[in-house]
């Protein structure tokens, strides 16, 4: 085995589960050199990515102490699989029962980002059972304060970074249709993970924006170097895209079809379509989707209205694209399921689903080689 050329023991490892791999880097140092190598992850991600055998982890509102805080479901078979393989990052024993749920910030190459509370906050790759604990951040929370986390990778520079928002309340104006709004953003604050510190950031928030909306289920932003948020304007009407850039640290908006943002009747996703980024419109009950794409990235005039999906599957709850463009559902029989638009095919990964109210996060598995700073638990 140490005679066979590189590309041949590539060929071998990339095949197998990141697991096994973690163990084979201890057979020699020439084997841990090779597994460790920048390029190999890389690859190894790649083919990940690209199986079809896929799982989706679904999180929900529940407390660590229950006995499924998530559930795995394979995206080729309608069976549940166990999930004994995946172990959730320790509780922190001082939380009080109602911070100690367990809420998926983000994922990105097979990493999860989550936090119990506001204060305790982990990077953790299932697929070793390693976990990293982040520092406390510099500006604290306090009552009157809401905090949004967001988890991304920049390709630029090869690292992961979590994203703090924090706002301070305020009363909503007259013409408003939300209940609360945002007043003012404190400073942001960036956690790189190949420095390990946080850092406040030069960039202020824009100002104009009173609220940020993000109940994007499915963890697919953050892939490309870049965060988004739905932006509120004083009345409560969606009207523009927030945009931070995760190498320059700098925010940017990008605006929304006129025809979109005045569109008051249905909700509205960020989400990922064909790699894309895309904002879609839907009714419960409705039994149809209006996906808009921007195109050229940053791009305005880009905005071009793709598809318009009409299913009977598709009238109960939405939950958005996963990363093969499926759409991911629960129907009115409390089915939950994915529907392939293009071949008019849906795939039930569970019989009964009555709980979509209760989904926190759904995560697409990715076995990973992706590595945190702590060593396999």
């Amino acid at each position: 085995m140490e005679n066979l050329p590189d590309d041949l023991l590539s060929n071998i490892f990339i095949r197998l589960l990141a697991k096994e791999l973690a163990k084979m880097r201890c057979v020699s140092k020439s084997w841990n050199a090779f597994l460790s190598q920048p390029s190999f992850i890389k690859s190894h991600l790649k083919s990940s990515i690209n199986n079809n055998d896929r799982v989706l982890l679904v999180f929900y509102k529940k407390t660590y102490s229950d006995p499924k805080p998530f559930t795995a479901h394979p995206c080729q078979a309608p069976h549940h699989i166990p999930t004994d393989f995946i172990k959730l990052p320790p509780v922190n024993p001082k939380a009080e029962q109602a911070t100690s749920m367990i809420k998926v910030i983000g994922s990105v190459h097979g990493l999860i980002c989550s936090c119990y509370g506001d204060d305790v906050i982990h990077i953790w790759n299932p697929s070793l059972s390693a976990v990293s604990t982040l520092p406390p951040y510099s500006t604290s929370s306090c009552s009157g304060n809401t905090i949004y986390f967001r988890f991304g990778y920049d390709p630029k520079t090869d690292d992961y970074k979590v994203v703090k928002l924090q706002g301070l309340f305020g009363l909503p104006s007259r013409l408003c249709t939300i209940s609360y709004v945002v007043k003012e953003m404190l400073q942001v604050e960036v956690y790189s993970m190949r420095k390990g510190s946080w850092k406040l950031t030069t960039q202020r928030f824009p100002s104009h924006v009173t609220k940020i909306f993000e109940p994007d289920y499915l963890c697919v932003d953050g892939h490309d170097g870049y965060l988004h948020w739905l932006g509120y304007n004083d009345e409560g009407n969606v009207y523009t895209i927030v945009a931070f850039d995760l190498g320059l640290e700098t925010f940017r908006e990008i605006p929304l079809p006129d025809s979109l943002s005045s569109d008051n009747n249905r909700s509205k996703l960020l989400g990922v379509w064909a790699g894309k980024i895309c904002v879609m419109l839907w009714v419960k009950g409705g039994g149809s989707i209006d996906v808009w794409v921007m195109d050229e990235y940053g791009v305005a005039e880009s905005w071009v209205k793709r598809n318009n999906v009409s299913s009977q599957c598709i009238s109960s709850f939405f939950f958005g694209y996963t990363s093969h463009n499926e759409i991911c559902i629960v129907n009115d029989s409390g089915h939950f399921l994915l529907y392939n638009p293009a071949a008019h095919e849906d795939n039930v990964l569970k019989e009964s689903f009555n709980e979509e109210y209760s989904v926190s996060k759904i995560v697409e598995y990715v076995d990973s080689l992706a590595w945190v700073a702590s060593a396999i638990r």
